[in-house]
C-alpha cells in the first residue's frame, strides 16, 4: 500500500512530468535498438516491462521509501509524551502569565544570562520583579534537533525539564522531511520556494487546535505545559 502523504515538492513533480517523456524516448530507443529483435513476442514484451517499470518510476523510488520511513516513525514517536506529571507554582519559560494565571499559576519566569524576571498578576494587571537566579525548576525548552538520515530530522519541538535531575518530563515530538535527490535536484532547476515537512505534531478529535492551512488538529506548545505541569495554590516546596 502506498503512504498516506507522498513527500514531493510540486517542484519534483513537474520534474518528474518532464523526466517521463524522456524516459519513454530512451525506452523507445532501447525497443528499437535491441528488444525489437527478440523473435518471441512474450518474451519481447515481458522484456520491455522489465527495462520500463524501473526506468518511468526510478524519480519516485526515494521520494517512496522517504515517505515510508517518515510515516512509520512519526506514527510511533510523534506527538505529545507525557512522562511525569508534576505540581508547581509556575515554571520558567517564555509564555503570558496573563494566561497561565487563568490556568492557577502563580508566576512564570523569564529573562536573559543578565537580567531576570518572575512575572505575576496583582489586581488584575501584569507586574514583575527583578530576581537574582529563577528559582523554579521546571523549564519550558524548545527545538532540539537530531539528524535521523539524509532526509529525516527528529525535532523534540517543545519539553518540559526539571533542571535539578535533568529529567524530561513532557515533550512534544514532530519530524522534518527533506526532498529527496531528484526533488532537490528540480528544485534547484525551478524557482520555486520550499519548506521542510512536518509530521508527528497531529492531535485526536478534542486535543489540539484544528489548523485551517493544514486541515488537520495540531498539538500547541499550551499542550505541553497542561498535560506536564499542575498548578498548586499554596507556596511551597514544588518549585
Amino acid at each position: 500500500m502506498f503512504p498516506e502523504n507522498i513527500y514531493l515538492t510540486s517542484a519534483g513533480w513537474l520534474g518528474y512530468f518532464i523526466y517521463v517523456p524522456i524516459a519513454l524516448a530512451v525506452i523507445g530507443l532501447l525497443y528499437w535498438l535491441l528488444l525489437r529483435r527478440i523473435p518471441i513476442i512474450v518474451i519481447r514484451i515481458v522484456s520491455l516491462f522489465i527495462i520500463s517499470a524501473p526506468l518511468l518510476t526510478f524519480p519516485l523510488w526515494e521520494a517512496l521509501s522517504i515517505s515510508y520511513e517518515a510515516e512509520k516513525l512519526c506514527k510511533e514517536q510523534g506527538g505529545l509524551h507525557v512522562y511525569r506529571t508534576v505540581e508547581t507554582e509556575g515554571f520558567v519559560g517564555m509564555a503570558s502569565i496573563e494566561e497561565w494565571s487563568r490556568y492557577g499559576f502563580s508566576y512564570i519566569e523569564w529573562g536573559s544570562q543578565n537580567k531576570k524576571y518572575r512575572y505575576m498578576m496583582e489586581n488584575e494587571k501584569k507586574t514583575s520583579e527583578e530576581i537574582p537566579e529563577f528559582t523554579n525548576r521546571y523549564y519550558l525548552k524548545g527545538s532540539k534537533e537530531k539528524r535521523i538520515n539524509d532526509h529525516i530530522k527528529y525535532v523534540r519541538y517543545y519539553y518540559i525539564e526539571d533542571q535539578q535531575t535533568g529529567e524530561v518530563l513532557g515533550e512534544l515530538v514532530r519530524f522534518k522531511i527533506y526532498p529527496s535527490r531528484f526533488d532537490a535536484l528540480s528544485l534547484k532547476l525551478m524557482p520555486v520556494e520550499y519548506n521542510p515537512w512536518i509530521c508527528g505534531n497531529e492531535s485526536p478529535e478534542g486535543e489540539g487546535v484544528y489548523s485551517t492551512a493544514h486541515k488537520k488538529r495540531l498539538y500547541r506548545i499550551s499542550d505541553v505545559i497542561k498535560a506536564t505541569l499542575k498548578p498548586i495554590k499554596n507556596k511551597g516546596e514544588g518549585q
